[in-house]
């Protein structure tokens, strides 16, 4: 379910930039930084997506702290 992003922030009736990016839209407020998410996933689907992101492992590790001589 997706709700209209607000035009002003009710924290501080500041003005709200509507944005999206890949986990859907959400709208932050420019005076502030109050941050309102449209949709608002489930603990299910949270706990889903954390479990796929342990599974994951970095393809090379950092070279921090490695002398190259």
């Amino acid at each position: 379910m997706t709700v209209a992003t607000p035009i002003q922030c009710p924290r501080c009736a500041g003005a709200m930039l509507a944005e999206s990016d890949a986990h859907g839209t959400f709208s932050t407020c420019l005076a502030c930084g109050y941050v309102y998410e449209s949709r608002v996933i489930s603990v299910f689907e949270l706990e889903q997506e954390q479990a796929v992101e342990e599974g994951r492992q970095r393809r090379r590790q950092p070279s921090h702290g490695k002398l190259r001589l």
